[in-house]
């Protein structure tokens, strides 16, 4: 009995060395698709190139081949059959990639971009007495390419003709809804049209108009 219960002994340890407790191999995990973006945020008016990336059921990963791109809203950002993402409206927008049966998406934001145009917002064609304050400050809209609102700007104002002045701030900031709001103006003088250009560096200048009378 003692030599049979050796090697009985003997087999379950070569068993147990060989794997042969019971326990399985590893199970592999399901295929994945990965996106990703060379710039997210992105900024209105510009683009980014996504590209995407399969993961099999062993872990391994290789560039997905024949991708096809859609966009969840295109008004926010649009891709096109490259991957080539486009930056419009100020927001985010799902961008989704499908090869081999596998679908990945990745959100993407889009934020304003650098100042492209301005334009006057209020204060224009006020009137009143040589050398008196009018009641408006002068306030100016700056927008993106894309049309989106730029905060953080800053818009300069200048008396042109009718020399008059600016009262304090004549270069403020654009604000979260992208105006800017200057001084009130007192006006010079001279009779009749005076002027006072606002100037946002990149995106122009309008000019602003009075009449003493």
């Amino acid at each position: 009995m003692r030599i049979l219960s050796g090697v009985l002994s003997t087999v379950a340890l070569t068993v147990i060395a060989c794997g042969g407790s019971g326990s399985t191999a590893p199970v592999g995990q399901s295929p994945s698709l990965s996106i990703t973006i060379g710039t997210n945020p992105i900024a209105s008016g510009t683009s980014a190139q996504a590209s995407a990336t399969i993961t099999d059921a062993t872990g391994h990963t290789s560039p997905a081949a024949s991708v096809t791109w859609s966009s969840s809203t295109p008004a926010n950002a649009s891709i096109d059959a490259s991957g080539l993402v486009t930056g419009h409206l100020a927001g985010g927008a799902m961008i989704r990639a499908t090869a081999s049966g596998i679908t990945g998406q990745l959100l993407v934001v889009v934020k304003a971009g650098v100042p492209a145009s301005v334009t006057i917002f209020e204060g224009d064609a006020q009137s009143g007495s040589p050398g008196s304050q009018l009641n408006a400050p002068l306030c100016v809209l700056v927008k993106d390419a894309g049309g989106d609102v730029v905060a953080d700007v800053i818009d300069t104002d200048t008396i042109s003709t009718g020399d008059g002045t600016m009262a304090s701030p004549t270069a403020p900031s654009t604000n979260v809804s992208g105006v800017a709001i200057s001084g009130l103006w007192t006006l010079g003088s001279v009779l009749g049209r005076q002027t006072v250009p606002a100037t946002v560096p990149g995106a122009g200048s309008v000019t602003f108009i009075a009449t003493a009378r």
